[in-house]
């Protein structure tokens, strides 16, 4: 078995990858995509023992910033309880960063579709548990409307992930009332995670007042797509984002470990 470690695909890997993907996909009718072009992303690919050529197993490791990683990883679906996952997951347990400076260990979570039946057994012979279940969500951002220019917005240099941060201040605030960090994918998409209020103006309606006006920054920047991912029982994020032009795509189940 051949294993690789890089931080970019060229577009004969990225062929290969999307072949095996549709291969899986023909057996179990998964919604979850593969991280092909996302910034801050390592790649770990396993070939054929016999053929170094035929791509028989993939992973990505996202970065998602304060030691919490996403993994991605599928296996061809006639190569599967070969150990080719158990390998390229021993392989990325020496490619995550060790404990950060203040100590915690990385977090990871891996995402899967109900549809894929085979991850389960997987994840848990490894010792992941099941840590919370969310809804991933996405909207369109063409109709939004120009930010109010009474409203100010404060951008971070790129992260070594990525992503930005984004501030959002009111006309009389000093202080930032809202935050969200941006990750850009593929096709002008936007990936929002961390979303949040201050603390002292939560359920004051500045979620309300502040999201459409991020989301019409987002559209100013030129990104044509927002998606997230919101946890299931968040009954009022869901209803905020809803209300914003959000719609539900499938609901994912995260399982995690500690390194």
């Amino acid at each position: 078995m051949k294993l690789t470690e890089q931080d970019r695909l060229n577009h004969g890997e990225q062929d290969k990858i999307m072949n095996l993907l549709k291969r899986c996909h023909e057996k179990e009718a998964f919604s979850m995509t593969f991280p092909l072009l996302e910034p801050g992303t390592k790649y770990l690919l396993a070939y054929d023992s016999k053929d170094p050529k035929e791509l028989r197993a993939v992973m990505a490791l996202c970065g998602l910033g304060d030691q919490i990683f996403e993994v991605y990883a599928f296996t061809d679906p006639d190569y599967r309880k070969q150990g080719y996952f158990r390998r390229l997951w021993e392989k990325a347990k020496i490619t995550f960063p060790g404990k950060s400076l203040k100590g915690a260990a990385p977090v990871v979570r891996f995402p899967i579709d109900g549809s894929c039946k085979d991850a389960l057994p997987v994840l848990l012979s490894i010792g992941a548990h099941l840590a919370e279940e969310e809804t991933e969500m996405e909207c369109e951002l063409e109709d939004k409307p120009t930010p109010d220019s009474r409203y100010r917005f404060l951008e971070s240099k790129p992260s070594p992930e990525g992503f930005r941060a984004y501030q959002v201040f009111r006309p009389e605030d000093k202080k930032p009332a809202f935050r969200c960090f941006v990750t850009p994918l593929k096709d002008n998409k936007a990936y929002l995670h961390r979303i949040a209020t201050r603390k002292d103006l939560i359920g004051q309606g500045v979620g309300s007042e502040l999201f459409p006006q991020f989301l019409g920054l987002l559209k100013k920047l030129g990104y044509k797509k927002a998606v997230m991912q919101v946890s299931a029982s968040n009954t009022p994020a869901v209803r905020l984002y809803t209300e914003n032009g959000f719609r539900k795509t499938t609901s994912l189940r995260y399982y995690e470990l500690l390194l």
